[in-house]
């Protein structure tokens, strides 16, 4: 069984397990020309009883661009992912340089917010940032809209309790900022991301906004 993906996604399934007779193959590899093939998902047991043997998953937990989102006992588990390309900067704020360079969107199997709320899709932005002026500045993550091939948006919002918004004077910062999506299951179709960053003078009263960021990321499959 064939199945169309994004170019650029990489794939993994289980370890090579054997049952007696019975065994099932790994596939492992980057999917070109937008195809990959699939295995079955079952063999038969020396008594007789089938035993279910999905594609290994991979933990959140050992991805690197979602570590700082799990907490305590939970486990989620990657079953879609795509990594791509950005190019985006942005020097337009005084004395602040701002830089996203790579976006990463996962599906994952359950998670939670702080709030109990569950939710499947996750994206982890990858970005570096100076401050090269005198005074203490922040800039804080609003919502994020995913944009499919045909045209459908899907919205997301910051994971601000894990995000720190301050950033000191002179200082050079880089790392990942997250977002959650109650559903994202066509990962495969998306084509486009959109986000806005509020920044903050330190003294600024708490409504106040002295710049808005609009982030407009056309996505390029990674390599």
């Amino acid at each position: 069984m064939k199945k169309e993906l994004v170019t650029g996604v990489i794939i993994s399934a289980s370890a090579l397990l054997l049952f007696g007779a019975c065994s099932k193959e790994e596939v492992k590899g980057k999917i070109e020309n937008g195809q990959v093939t699939e295995t079955s998902t079952s063999v038969e047991l020396n008594d007789g009883e089938k035993a279910d043997l999905d594609a290994e998953k991979v933990s959140l937990k050992d991805d690197g661009s979602f570590k700082e989102v799990v907490r305590g006992k939970e486990n989620p588990k990657i079953t879609f992912e795509a990594e791509y390309d950005t190019n985006w900067k942005d020097s337009s704020w005084e004395n602040v340089d701002f830089e996203i360079d790579r976006a990463k969107i996962v599906e994952v199997d359950k998670i939670k917010d702080n709030e109990g709320n569950e939710f499947k899709g996750l994206l982890a932005l990858r970005y570096y940032l100076e401050n090269k002026g005198d005074e203490e500045v922040k800039i804080h993550p609003n919502k994020a809209t995913v944009i499919l091939n045909d045209g459908t948006e899907i919205k997301g919002d910051g994971f601000i309790d894990y995000w720190e918004d301050v950033f000191a004077k002179d200082k050079k910062k880089d790392g990942y900022v997250h977002f959650k999506f109650d559903k994202l299951d066509q990962i495969k179709d998306i084509k486009q991301i959109k986000l806005t960053f509020d920044g903050h003078k330190k003294g600024d009263d708490k409504d106040k906004v002295s710049h808005e960021y609009n982030v407009d990321l056309p996505l390029t499959p990674a390599e």
